[in-house]
């Protein structure tokens, strides 16, 4: 079915999907033997594109691939394979929110769990002691409490996020679809943002779960990183291969 097929499309997470997650968010690679599979379904003629949290530059300087789509910060950025970088409009009281609850998180003295995107706050807490992960979600749940309109809070594993809304995820999957109708598409993914992507699969692609423990889920095939990950784009490059 691969081979025969006039488009292969594999979109990828990175943070818990392709790499594991770090205390520190700039120590995250690749799982072992994850780059030259990613290479080789690439020289295949499988295109591949990246759905993110993190900035696209970010991610662009920290994967083998040249020539890629990526989605960054859920979507608010678009790296072209070209490297032109677009992002989504945000109005100045949405940022203004966004700095004043960064400041708030960096005062409490949190300025360690805090993650600064375009058109996002992160608070992270997956390696804090107990105390200070109860203290951490008191705050982002505090803060939570008074979103303006256009912006979102969002619990993820590990931590909370605030997000002005209208691009997420699922918004990047569904540009990808609009523009390679008749690919064969699979997305792997780990995390509840990665919910809204499974959902904006076509109803032959396929949603792929990548983590330890299987829970609820949109996606229709559950891996266990990093074995049966590596297996999966082995099996793909496999029947793709001309």
């Amino acid at each position: 079915m691969l081979r025969a097929a006039r488009e292969r499309l594999l979109v990828l997470d990175y943070d818990g999907t392709l790499a594991p997650f770090t205390p520190r968010r700039e120590d995250a690679t690749l799982y072992p033997g994850i780059a030259p599979l990613l290479v080789g379904i690439q020289q295949q003629g499988t295109r591949i594109a990246f759905v993110t949290g993190r900035p696209a530059a970010d991610l662009a300087a920290r994967i083998p691939l040249q020539g890629v789509e990526i989605f960054g910060a859920h979507g608010q950025e678009h790296l072209a394979p070209c490297g032109h970088l677009t992002r989504a409009a945000l109005t100045p009281s949405s940022q203004q929110w966004l700095d004043a609850s960064a400041a708030r998180i960096k005062a409490a003295g949190f300025e360690h769990a805090l993650e600064r995107k375009y058109g996002t706050v992160a608070i992270h807490w997956r390696h804090e002691q107990p105390d200070g992960r109860v203290r951490l979600e008191e705050l982002a749940y505090g803060i939570a409490r008074k979103l303006p309109a256009d912006v979102r809070g969002l619990a993820f594993d590990g931590g909370y996020e605030f997000r002005v809304s209208g691009r997420d995820k699922g918004t990047a999957v569904a540009d990808l679809v609009a523009r390679h109708p008749q690919a064969i598409m699979a997305y792997l993914g780990d995390d509840w943002t990665d919910e809204d992507a499974f959902a904006a699969l076509p109803p032959a692609g396929l949603g792929v779960l990548v983590r330890e423990r299987l829970r609820d889920t949109r996606a229709h095939l559950w891996l266990r990183p990093p074995d049966e990950l590596h297996a999966f784009l082995k099996s793909w490059m496999t029947a793709a291969k001309p």
